[in-house]
């Protein structure tokens, strides 16, 4: 007996252990994308792990930038202002339109702030969340594609695990990840819509469209709409070789264009303001940008090896010796996922395969920018909108996205092979492929001067030892490279020998994969302890002081440690700062003044005039320049800026030697007054018209300006003024989208508000009656005031983001009504043709 109850025990445990093991086999059986999907979001969550469990963050200066707006966008939503304008950089420019800052257009975004209003959510799990989407979304279009589960899942970590897209988060490029993630469900949608021609799709693209635009990173929704134009294209040819018929063609062609008008229209309360902007912008008007500084970030012929060896042109910051300014990392796909493309085009070159590789190929020569100007020439020319943007290699995100299917369809392909002559071809890409590699490991083996040279040859001038740093990278790489092709091709001929299934051979590749990615991913991913974000913005006794003063003032960083836009997190208005699309007339103002100038010891030529740099007993110091050497235009001109741009404070760690500069805080950096500054609102005895600009700054220039005295029109004003003393202007209210004024005038006057100009937006009332708002001083703005008492607001008020709300939520509405409509009667024979 005794032996019978001690055998029974096992059997009891043995039993429940196999219902459980049952019950997990049953619940996977009938989710059977269960565990991919657990499997992509627990490699992201290791990964982050110090983010995700470890209290720390993701800090760049991008993202610190992002940061700096901040407080900004809090206080004004505080106090029930939806944030159109920013006085703290350039003077002041349009936040929302210029894409600064966009609060709750971004519809995940601003569902997860809901949730943090609910609950304590670390901010982390927003970018989690992106993508967590993106690996599903680029599941979804696999499995559709294949049917294979561990195909999908190759994709999706394939896609989300490429340096370059987890360089959005490292870098604080959070905008770019989440218009990324929506492309492979556009282009399922888009397929499915030309096939099928469902209303579901036709509703869900337009959505997806809409949704994407709203992410607010118009490029890369651009490169999507290339995405969507070059597989009509591709379609449309394709189906009239098949002999489809003619009107199908354009039906389906015609639906996925409407679609796409509805999926912009969804966009509109944010593009409508934004293009309103563009005009007034650096990337605005017929012309565009400059094309040679849309181009700066071209890539090239050689960094097409960082495909292969990730180290090759340096692996960015100190050891890049590439032709672009700079770059963080390599664009690197993952030697798994060239090896597996290339795979899929000895086994299986059908139409998907064909597109895929026609749109990376063509993604590739376009990113080259001005290295093939017969390519890249005539798109900034001719194609729309095309001139409105710069960094031509960001269009690679396609390229990446295509080399992510194309892998996934090899192996795809490698997972349905049967005949032996198959099994020979695909040996012999292994071997021809292997050997390749073999031969370049090799060559960086026995060819080290060879490398040197090229280093040192570069455009970069990197020192010996980042140039070494940069070979010694390579050399390993190469070697790493090597070893992980050798595997994949060994597990390929293993399963092709019958020696493992493809499962086994799935999951391998899944492994080889992640640790080739993550080597190169954790050299992207630093991150810090949290209190790091405090410290970067604490308050400095230059901010402590700054705060006490009575505001309106601007500031003029002269020499500082601080990034450009640092002194917007603690609401200092600036006169300088970093915006990628600044207002055009202020760019021209900062090239032509020397604003933002350096020398090549780093000094601005405001400064330079007093202090020069000279070697005292082998070593560089500063010497103050005697008076009478500095050239009386350059004073003149100097202070003219400061003067009419309200510079009440300017910060610099280097002394200031003019009197009319009071030193008023020591420390570092040192904090002097500018004693002679005009006030915000100021009125002038006489007007000069001047309709060209230029002509304007080399007015300034010549020292013959003086703000204080006279304003510069670009027209003829309707008016006449009269010099007065009694005339008297004071600021009452100052906010961020109305300026209320109280003038006494005693003569004819014209007011100088030193607010940059911008008609887009600001409008002026005098006792309640609009009035003209004059173009002054090429930047800032003016209004003609008669005799008497006078009330003055200037207030900002956007047409466009009304117009675009009203067609927002009617385009919303449709497409939400066609999908509700689409669901209830999806079984009806009428909702496809």
């Amino acid at each position: 007996m005794a032996k019978k109850k001690k055998s029974k025990k096992p059997q009891q445990k043995n039993s429940t252990t196999s219902t459980r093991s049952n019950v997990v086999i049953e619940y996977l059986n009938k989710h059977p994308n269960f565990l991919p999907l657990t499997i992509l979001g627990v490699l992201l969550l290791i990964f982050f792990h110090e983010v995700a469990f470890g209290g720390k963050t993701l800090l760049s200066s991008d993202k610190l930038n992002s940061i700096s707006v901040s407080t900004f966008i809090k206080d004004a939503l505080g106090r029930g202002i939806f944030p159109l304008w920013c006085p703290y950089l350039f003077g002041g420019m349009p936040s929302f339109a210029s894409l600064m800052s966009a609060p709750f257009v971004d519809i995940i975004n601003t569902l997860f702030w809901f949730i943090r209003k609910v609950t304590d959510v670390p901010d982390f799990y927003r970018i989690f969340l992106n993508y967590f989407l993106f690996g599903l979304f680029t599941y979804i279009l696999l499995m559709r594609k294949t049917g294979v589960r561990f195909v999908a899942l190759f994709a999706a970590l394939a896609m989300v695990f490429q340096p370059s897209v987890i360089g959005f988060a490292a870098f604080g490029h959070n905008s770019k990840l989440g218009v990324a993630v929506l492309i492979p469900v556009i282009f399922l949608l888009l397929e499915e819509l030309v096939e099928k021609r469902q209303l579901r799709y036709f509703g869900l693209l337009g959505l997806a469209v809409g949704i994407q635009l709203l992410r607010a990173h118009t490029q890369m929704s651009y490169y999507t709409f290339m995405m969507i134009g070059l597989y009509l294209l591709y379609w449309g040819i394709a189906s009239t070789v098949k002999k489809q018929a003619i009107s199908q063609i354009f039906k389906s062609i015609g639906l996925v264009v409407l679609a796409l008008a509805l999926g912009v229209a969804v966009s509109s309360w944010l593009y409508l303001p934004v293009q309103e902007y563009s005009q007034y912008s650096i990337r605005g008007g017929a012309k565009g940008l400059d094309y040679g500084y849309a181009t700066q970030w071209s890539f090239s012929l050689p960094e097409i090896m960082t495909f292969l060896v990730p180290s090759f042109m340096g692996f960015g910051g100190q050891t890049y010796w590439g032709q672009m300014p700079f770059t963080a990392f390599p664009l690197y796909m993952g030697i798994v996922t060239i090896f597996l493309a290339g795979l899929g085009f000895v086994l299986k070159r059908d139409r998907t395969m064909i597109f895929f590789a026609l749109m990376g190929f063509g993604a590739l020569l376009i990113s080259f920018g001005k290295d093939l100007p017969i390519l890249y020439g005539p798109l900034f020319e001719f194609l729309p909108f095309f001139n409105k943007f710069r960094v031509p290699n960001m269009i690679l995100i396609l390229l990446q996205f295509s080399m992510v299917v194309l892998a996934a369809l090899g192996l795809n392909a490698l997972h349905n092979i049967k005949e032996k002559a198959v099994k020979q071809k695909v040996k012999k890409y292994i071997y021809i492929f292997g050997g390749v590699c073999g031969l370049l490991t090799l060559f960086f083996l026995l060819s080290k001067s060879t490398y040197l040279g090229w280093v040192s040859d570069s455009i970069k001038n990197l020192p010996a030892p980042a140039q070494e740093a940069a070979y010694q990278q390579t050399l390993f790489d190469a070697i790493k490279m090597l070893f992980i092709v050798a595997a994949s091709g060994a597990l390929v001929i293993s399963y092709l020998n019958n020696r493992i299934k493809i499962n086994a051979c799935g999951a391998a590749m899944i492994a080889l994969l992640i640790i080739d990615l993550w080597w190169v991913d954790f050299k992207l991913v630093d991150p810090k302890p949290k209190v790091n974000k405090k410290n970067y913005f604490v308050e400095t006794d230059a901010v402590k002081f700054l705060k006490k003063q009575k505001e309106p003032f601007r500031i003029f960083p002269v020499v500082d440690d601080k990034p450009a836009n640092w002194y917007m997190y603690h609401k200092i208005q600036n006169v300088k700062g970093y915006h990628a699309a600044k207002i055009k007339s202020y760019q021209t103002f900062l090239e032509n003044t020397g604003l933002e100038a350096r020398n090549r010891f780093g000094l601005p030529p405001f400064l330079s005039k007093y202090l020069e740099v000279v070697m005292k007993e082998g070593k560089q110091s500063l010497q103050q320049v005697p008076a009478n050497l500095i050239a009386p235009e350059r004073f003149k001109m100097d202070n003219a800026i400061i003067d009419m741009l309200n510079v009440k404070y300017l910060i610099s760690y280097y002394p200031i030697p003019d009197e009319r500069f009071k030193q008023v805080l020591n420390g570092q950096p040192f904090v002097f007054e500018n004693t002679k500054v005009l006030p915000r609102a100021y009125f002038v005895d006489s007007v000069r018209v001047i309709n060209d600009e230029m002509e304007f700054y080399k007015l300034m220039k010549s020292g013959d300006f003086n703000p204080a005295q006279e304003a510069v029109l670009e027209e003829t004003p309707e008016f006449e003024i009269v010099p007065s003393d009694k005339n008297q202007v004071e600021i009452t209210s100052y906010d961020i989208h109305e300026i209320k004024l109280k003038a006494e005038v005693a003569e004819p006057a014209l007011m100088v508000l030193s607010e940059i100009y911008y008609p887009a937006g600001w409008k002026a009332f005098v006792n309640g009656t609009e009035t003209k708002i004059y173009k002054t001083n090429a930047i800032l703005r003016s209004i003609f005031l008669e005799r008497g008492s006078h009330e003055i607001k200037f207030i900002f008020k956007s047409t466009a983001l009304k117009m675009g709300l009203w067609i927002t939520f009617s385009s919303l509405f449709i497409l939400l009504g066609i999908l509700v409509y689409s669901w209830r009667f999806k079984k009806r024979p009428d909702e496809s043709s």
